[in-house]
């Protein structure tokens, strides 16, 4: 059997196509705790931990597909609303599988991935501990995540040598999906952050609540992104840049925590 280095290229220019953006939107996440930055080798253990939350997604989600989603959520409490996913379906000349899987079963498994990815390699160490510190590291697993799903997505294009479609499907992933990952991790981290000095019982409720915001946003803006409709994905990318306007708010609120905090103990 013969080695085809063109697939390596392939592979490898696809890595750092995907790579890239992610690199620049950390920078920029990273750059709202410059005062407190965290541990370079924490940082890179989420990042790395979120590309792993991608084959961990990936794995799942092909074996609920392979089971049948349709039969699947038909026997759930959730079967009466399935003739709206099939009318979708039908609208949008799309599997009714690949509709559910997109809307439904994805953004549920890759939320609860990241996050407990995150939780475990990073959310639990001594290094986080002032109240920014989960939205940093949720959103370095996010783009770790968002930075192979880009290579994956891309890996087609440059194999068929399409620069115009590698080109378009990358500005796409950059503003969209991209951001869909980090805000939707945000969003999950905004309620830690903000319940950072509460009790554990309140805390684990608040990150309930905030694993169903972000599961909640994902499917909508998939939803909305289904069959590219152009006014549909216009209000996509709309509802994802107006949730990053709410997520720098939130930063700013958030880094006033620790100060009140410590002024009130004083």
């Amino acid at each position: 059997m013969n080695f085809d280095p063109n697939i390596l290229i392939t592979i490898s220019l696809a890595f750092i196509s995907g790579m890239l953006p992610a690199l620049v939107w950390l920078l920029f996440w990273t750059h709202e705790d410059r005062k407190n930055p965290e541990p370079k080798s924490m940082l890179a253990l989420a990042f790395i931990g979120g590309m792993v939350a991608v084959f961990i997604s990936l794995f799942l989600e092909k074996y609920l597909y392979g089971l049948g989603l349709e039969k699947l959520f038909s026997s759930s409490i959730f079967g009466q609303i399935l003739p709206w996913f099939q009318k979708i379906a039908s609208q949008t000349n799309i599997q009714i599988d690949r509709v559910l899987l997109v809307v439904i079963f994805a953004p549920f498994i890759e939320e609860i991935s990241k996050f407990i990815i995150a939780y475990i390699l990073v959310l639990r160490s001594k290094d986080d501990d002032e109240p920014l510190d989960p939205m940093i590291y949720m959103i370095t697993t996010a783009l770790g995540f968002a930075a192979i799903e880009n290579m994956l997505f891309l890996v087609n294009p440059f194999e068929n040598h399409d620069i115009i479609s590698t080109i378009f499907t990358g500005n796409m992933r950059f503003v969209g999906a991209m951001l869909l990952h980090t805000v939707s991790s945000a969003i999950i981290a905004m309620f830690m952050s903000f319940h950072f000095f509460d009790s554990k019982f309140k805390k684990f409720s608040f990150i309930i609540f905030g694993i169903i915001c972000s599961v909640a946003m994902h499917s909508i803006f998939n939803f909305l992104m289904i069959g590219n409709q152009g006014a549909s994905t216009t209000i996509a990318l709309e509802l994802i840049w107006i949730t990053v306007i709410i997520v720098l708010l939130a930063f700013e609120k958030i880094k006033k925590i620790r100060e009140e905090k410590i002024d009130l103990c004083v």
